[in-house]
């Protein structure tokens, strides 16, 4: 009882905290940055990003199992009824980045991204809860990004603001039609995942990156280092320092190429910023990186404010962790580029049955 009392408090010292924040933002949503936008195309494109864990080739199904995402991007991201751009704006207001940004040389380019991701515990053939692992959990979600660019700087900054649903039976649904498709075991606890039967979640997004190292050569190929930190408040909070590097036939700018704005899933994958600075070049490289993350709270394992059939203690999710990844990108034509990549992090809440997190990913991009 000590232990569920204490984890009660500091959801609800979280909860406060993010209330507040959702309160101010809402009264400023009317404050939208004038940020400069005349040299991005209306329509960039779009891209569907599909992750699993079978993709990693670990013969496990568990932790981060599966999500999608759809990226829309241009600045008609700003003009969808249904985004959450008001408040993503409304949040660089309220800590003064607007401000700042806006005295800056700098352009924007903008997305309008929703998608899914599903977590399960190791054994989804069991009805009962695991009190041993993690819970089952799951997040339909509604992003809006923006990246600023300042050359002089050689920097840009990603804002990004998301609202979901946690706890959808959508997800059961989902896996069940994917595993019965593939013909591999089907989960049968989703009944209890975190805010079964759904709750209202957001997320808010800072992120930055700064370009370190660039090389080309003679052959025509070329390689670029970048260091990144980032910072969440919301479903999940914390904070990350890393690097990303890649290597081979280069043909977008450095900004462009930014693998570590991800929470498990990808948040903010501008396909206007897959632009090519040469329409006769062909890309195509490899990549890897790296973070080193600090996280404060995670609904996905804690639960929010709904009460849940299984949920962690604060004292026994990890907050310390690192994160890595691999990848190829190639354009298969002018305008239609793929990526395939592979991340590994390690575990997040440390119970008896807890493993590391393994995935990998498809993204179809075509740019307009």
């Amino acid at each position: 009882m000590r232990d569920l009392n204490r984890r009660v408090s500091k959801n609800g010292v979280l909860a406060n905290a993010v209330a507040v924040l959702l309160l101010s933002l809402a009264l400023q949503s009317e404050a939208v940055a004038d940020h400069n936008t005349t040299n991005e195309p209306y329509n960039s494109g779009w891209s569907l990003q599909v992750d699993n864990d079978l993709f990693a080739a670990t013969n496990e199904d568990q932790n981060y199992t599966g999500g999608f995402a759809v990226t829309l991007s241009g600045r008609r991201a700003l003009e969808y009824a249904l985004t959450p751009e008001k408040l993503r704006s409304a949040a660089g207001n309220w800590l003064g980045l607007n401000s700042y940004l806006q005295n800056q040389p700098h352009h924007s380019v903008h997305a309008l991204e929703w998608g899914a991701a599903l977590f399960t515990p190791s054994d989804i053939s069991r009805r009962t809860v695991n009190p041993e692992d993690r819970p089952y959990a799951s997040l339909f979600f509604l992003n809006s990004t923006e990246q600023v660019i300042l050359p002089a700087k050689k920097m840009s900054v990603k804002s990004s603001f998301t609202v979901g649903l946690l706890g959808l039976d959508l997800a059961e649904t989902l896996q069940r039609s994917f595993h019965g498709a593939i013909g591999s075991e089907k989960p049968e606890g989703w009944r209890h995942q975190i805010s079964s039967g759904g709750e209202l979640t957001a997320k808010y997004g800072l992120s930055m990156q700064r370009a370190l190292y660039q090389q080309a050569y003679a052959s025509g190929l070329a390689q670029e280092l970048n260091w990144t930190a980032k910072g969440d408040l919301g479903f999940t909070t914390g904070i990350g320092v890393g690097v990303n590097w890649r290597f081979g036939r280069i043909n977008t700018p450095w900004w462009s190429f930014n693998p570590h704005q991800s929470d498990y899933f990808n948040l903010g994958a501008n396909v206007a910023s897959g632009q090519a600075l040469d329409s006769r070049i062909k890309e195509r490289y490899v990549y890897a990186g790296s973070t080193i993350n600090y996280t404060a709270f995670n609904a996905f394992t804690q639960g929010q404010f709904r009460s849940s059939a299984h949920t962690v203690d604060s004292s026994d999710v990890v907050k310390a962790s690192a994160e890595v990844w691999g990848g190829f990108t190639t354009d298969i034509s002018e305008n239609i580029r793929i990526d395939v990549f592979v991340r590994a992090r390690t575990k997040d809440v440390d119970l008896q049955e807890s493993r590391e997190l393994a995935w990998g990913g498809l993204t179809i991009s075509r740019r307009l």
